[in-house]
């Protein structure tokens, strides 16, 4: 989080309020040097809490990862500061989850939250040669596999981690998620769908406006990261011209 405090506290209510056993939910929220009384928030409201305070912006990747390190749980669920859930969001995540040791990754199905009955994404295609993203709405009612799981709804099995890696600190905003999930299905892993695991998300930090350049800049700086380490020579040759003359999403 990042002076969000207003978005927060109906994050944290929405986490409480899930229907799973709250002796088995860690909360861990990561401050990326917010000044705008987040912390005398969260000590007031939410004590139970455990805050890692950095006093800078470290980026969306880094902060994740200092939260994987400090977490003592099974699953890591990973998610935004302006996100609220369903109350069987994580039940539903878990419970696909645990049907095969080989899904490493498991996304909800997302709505925006400003109109509650519109489908934002489950998550995210990737044509490696062109760099496109196109959501992914294919069979939105039906559990199966998918390219990215996005990091507003996103449950990792953590021993995976230690096998394909945790996030990469070079994204320090959007591209992430893409990178870990590749990185998953790479070393053998499944990357999963989950339809009954539902969440509203405002998109706070949303680059449709023309004028909003840091999010625009962070989206094209985290798709160029992400081709440099994923994409061949030739999709490369591909790839490049056509950002740098068309620039599609």
């Amino acid at each position: 989080t990042y002076n969000r405090q207003e978005y927060l506290v109906k994050t944290l209510r929405s986490l409480y309020l899930q229907n799973y056993p709250q002796n088995k939910i860690e909360t861990i929220i990561i401050d990326n040097g917010s000044n705008d009384n987040t912390l005398q928030m969260l000590s007031l409201k939410f004590p139970k809490s455990i805050i890692i305070k950095n006093n800078r912006n470290i980026g969306f990747a880094p902060a994740l990862n200092q939260g994987i390190r400090k977490s003592q749980g099974q699953f890591i669920f990973v998610t935004n500061d302006d996100v609220t859930f369903d109350k069987n969001c994580l039940r539903e995540l878990v419970a696909l989850a645990e049907t095969n040791d080989k899904i490493a990754i498991v996304g909800g199905r997302m709505f925006t939250d400003l109109k509650p009955q519109t489908m934002a994404l489950p998550g995210f295609k990737f044509n490696i040669w062109l760099g496109y993203h196109p959501y992914d709405y294919q069979n939105s009612d039906e559990i199966r596999e998918m390219d990215v799981a996005t990091g507003g709804c996103m449950l990792i099995r953590k021993s995976s981690l230690k096998i394909f890696g945790t996030f990469d600190p070079g994204f320090f905003f959007c591209g992430e998620d893409y990178d870990l999930c590749t990185r998953a299905k790479i070393a053998g892993h499944k990357v999963m769908y989950c339809p009954t695991a539902i969440v509203w998300h405002q998109f706070l930090n949303s680059s449709r406006k023309t004028n909003n350049f840091g999010p625009l800049f962070a989206h094209y700086r985290g798709k160029f990261r992400f081709m440099f380490i994923h994409a061949s020579p030739i999709q490369l040759l591909c790839f490049l011209p056509i950002q740098l003359i068309a620039g599609p999403p």
